[in-house]
């Protein structure tokens, strides 16, 4: 069965619609500010523009949400979207201002950086950086289910060490790294379809 934190996340997006609803808003940015901040750290976003940037992509969410209809689009695409449109919004608005000719050469550079994305590119981005927030979640959920080196090895094969280095880094027969990491990859498998199922809606 499906783990109920996951299953109810399209009930929050519901309670989330609703404004009177603050707690639903509050469970709603503890479960997707840490993947926002993800892709805009993919982003290579200036940290002067970092927190400001977050709370406006929160902020479009917020008053988009009550509008937000899951027959027109899936919501990861909906957050995509708004995720997106609010960076290059940021940047353009910027690369218009007056006051241009007196930023920083940094902040110039990095305003003609964000503008040379293109939309399939910013795409990307968001698709890579949503499977391997899944991928996080998935792992963070299985680490409880195992004792010793089963996960950190599990962890080492997925960076393409063999066995043989495995077992001489964790201190393990090489015999039991291929039985550890088969044990941990069924499970992540198992928990990233669930996460992948309950939560691409």
């Amino acid at each position: 069965m499906a783990n109920e934190k996951y299953i109810t996340r399209q009930t929050l997006l519901m309670r989330a619609q609703d404004p009177q609803d603050n707690n639903a808003w509050e469970e709603f940015v503890a479960f997707y500010k840490p993947f926002i901040c993800q892709i805009l750290h993919k982003m290579n976003i200036n940290f002067n523009d970092f927190d400001d940037l977050v709370q406006d992509v929160l902020l479009k969410l917020w008053k988009g949400l009550p509008k937000y209809d899951t027959k027109k689009a899936k919501f990861r695409t909906w957050l995509s979207h708004v995720t997106r449109n609010t960076v290059i919004s940021f940047f353009r608005s910027r690369s218009c201002r007056p006051d241009l000719v007196k930023m920083e050469s940094d902040e110039v550079e990095e305003t003609a950086y964000m503008s040379s994305f293109s939309e399939s590119d910013l795409e990307k981005i968001f698709e890579d950086e949503w499977r391997s927030y899944l991928c996080s979640l998935a792992l963070e959920k299985i680490e409880k289910l195992f004792t010793g080196n089963a996960v950190a090895a599990f962890k080492l094969s997925q960076k393409g060490k063999s066995p043989a280095e495995i077992a001489e880094e964790l201190n393990l027969s090489k015999d039991s790294v291929p039985v550890l990491t088969s044990r941990v990859r069924s499970k992540f498998t198992a928990e990233l379809k669930s996460l992948v199922i309950n939560l691409e809606f």
